[in-house]
């Protein structure tokens, strides 16, 4: 089963050498050395200098708001594609390798198509990415709970005060788990998958019986994993204290 990126990576290959689309685009292929096709174009982007490439990502964003042109976003896009992995890859509260990949894609594209162009003509990879990355951090639920020293304890009233609390409070706290799981990740404390899974159900608030079903596996089975991996984070934590 191919996700967002491997789909929009073979509509590339088809697309960067099509010379009816090189045409419909020729002045932005002007503008990067007289690309012959989208192809060259892309290439020429990811080695120029910071100016040259927003000089081109800002006529393709141009004419997407005052044309609508739908080629000129999807090459926009694909120009973005490294940036958009990596808000895919950062944003684990959001689901599996493949719901993140389509959120992420679908966050950016989004913003390529409402551009504001007139308040911000220019930095446009920046800009995009930036309104991209505030999509997605709202897109995230509520946080339900918070990593504690005893995380297989349910807290109600922690949860009330979670539900209460602002957007802003709530996204700075997700960032914060996510932040700890990523170090804990890369310290070889929890595994990738059971960090997935603390952020799936602690920021995203997906229920247990449903990951398990995903996973394929009981759901005492998933809830057993998360516990043990909350357990090593927990005493890690406590550890650096």
């Amino acid at each position: 089963m191919h996700n967002v990126f491997d789909l929009l990576d073979r509509e590339w290959a088809r697309l960067s050498v099509d010379r009816l689309a090189a045409r419909r685009l020729a002045p932005v292929c002007r503008l990067g050395g007289d690309a012959r096709n989208l192809g060259d174009l892309e290439r020429h982007v990811r080695t120029a200098d910071p100016a040259d490439a927003d000089r081109i990502l800002l006529a393709l964003v141009t004419r997407v708001v005052a044309d609508d042109d739908q080629l000129a976003a999807r090459v926009l896009l694909q120009l973005l594609l490294p940036g958009t992995r990596n808000l895919a890859r950062r944003w684990w509260a959001l689901g599996d390798h493949d719901e993140r990949a389509a959120a992420a894609v679908g966050a950016v594209y989004d913003r390529i198509r409402t551009y504001p162009l007139a308040r911000r003509p220019g930095r446009v990879a920046a800009n995009v990415l930036m309104d991209a990355a505030r999509q997605l951090r709202r897109s995230i639920p509520r946080l339900a709970a918070e990593v504690a020293a005893d995380p297989a304890v349910h807290d109600r009233h922690a949860c009330d005060r979670a539900a209460a609390a602002d957007g802003s409070a709530d996204a700075h706290a997700a960032l914060e788990l996510a932040d700890v799981l990523e170090d804990a990740v890369a310290a070889g404390v929890i595994e990738r998958r059971d960090a997935q899974i603390i952020a799936q159900s602690r920021i995203g608030g997906r229920r247990i019986a449903d990951l398990a079903a995903h996973h394929r596996i009981g759901s005492r089975t998933l809830w057993d994993r998360r516990h043990r991996a909350e357990q090593r984070l927990a005493g890690s934590r406590t550890a650096c204290a």
